[in-house]
């Protein structure tokens, strides 16, 4: 006979561990925070020794429960694959990934059935984001633009970025070797509004002096900029990733190569308040397999 304390004790300590509240470890289990606590509490008094200590604001592990911790979540784990291989057509999964609408609309979209041929039972929900997702906390995994230099821990890169002019066919006709002020200036300017302004940047780099000759157009996505630019003509710049469709059809051109590799690239980070299930990992994996996504031209 194994010497195992109650499934349910279990659970509720690696909930509770993750998120460090026994509120949200109730939430999570559908139960009272009295019920976590007691489970918890039980726990503890069968190795005779707290798990936990209990701050004012907070729960913070004992060098006990976080030397347990990670043998119960892969445990836990185990037990749910199992679980779910038994099951077999009749297990689906759920997986909330949180991006940036431009990355969804022009990449994610656009690849995504190359997940859901690896993995058909797995039920993907997409939240698209501007700027930041109120509802972040729901999420799996959040795809993001951060520095390149100390991301946050956990968080995957996704190769590199460049920092790409891009305008329509037409005016790209007028565009020399080199780019010029005036070539610039002439053209209607496609601003995204965000953290990096990167039309600014550009044109800062190229020692290019903006006095545009039209009244600017500003959106608060990458993916209307580029749309807009496509079908009315103009120049914008966006990170290179987002490029490649456009690129590909003809719709957009980039008259002077490549750019620079930015300070920023997309990562994919994991909710540290969630446990990394079976199919956020598989996620993880796929997305930062895709070469063509990485920037590198």
């Amino acid at each position: 006979m194994r010497n195992l304390p109650h499934l349910d004790y279990l659970q509720a300590f690696e909930a509770a561990a993750r998120h460090l509240s026994f509120t949200r470890a109730a939430d999570e289990l559908h139960c009272t925070q009295a019920a976590i606590s007691q489970r918890v509490r039980a726990l503890e008094r069968f190795f005779s020794r707290p798990l936990f200590h209990r701050r004012s604001n907070g729960l913070e592990l004992t060098e006990v429960g976080a030397a347990y911790l990670p043998g119960v979540a892969e445990a836990l784990d185990r037990a749910e694959m199992a679980t779910q291989g038994l099951l077999g057509a009749r297990a689906h999964t759920s997986l909330t990934v949180s991006a940036p609408l431009s990355f969804v609309a022009l990449w994610l979209a656009r690849n995504l059935h190359g997940f859901y041929r690896a993995h058909p039972q797995l039920e993907v929900r997409l939240n698209s984001t501007i700027w930041t997702d109120p509802n972040v906390e729901l999420a799996d995994l959040s795809i993001l633009a951060l520095s390149v230099v100390n991301p946050p821990a956990g968080a995957v890169r996704l190769g590199s970025e460049r920092l790409m002019l891009l305008c329509d066919p037409q005016t790209a006709q007028a565009a020399g070797e080199k780019p010029t002020a005036d070539w610039a200036n002439s053209a209607r300017l496609i601003h995204v509004q965000g953290r990096m302004q990167l039309l600014d940047l550009w044109m800062q780099k190229e020692r290019l002096q903006l006095l545009p000759q039209h009244a600017a157009i500003k959106v608060d996505n990458a993916a209307t900029a580029l749309e807009i630019c496509a079908s009315g003509g103009g120049i914008t710049a966006a990170m290179s990733s987002y490029t490649t469709g456009y690129l590909t059809s003809g719709r957009l051109v980039a008259p002077f190569g490549g750019g620079d590799v930015l300070p920023v690239a997309l990562h994919i980070v994991p909710n540290q308040q969630r446990r990394l299930t079976r199919a956020a990992s598989a996620f993880i994996e796929w997305l930062s397999g895709q070469v063509p996504f990485a920037g590198e031209l």
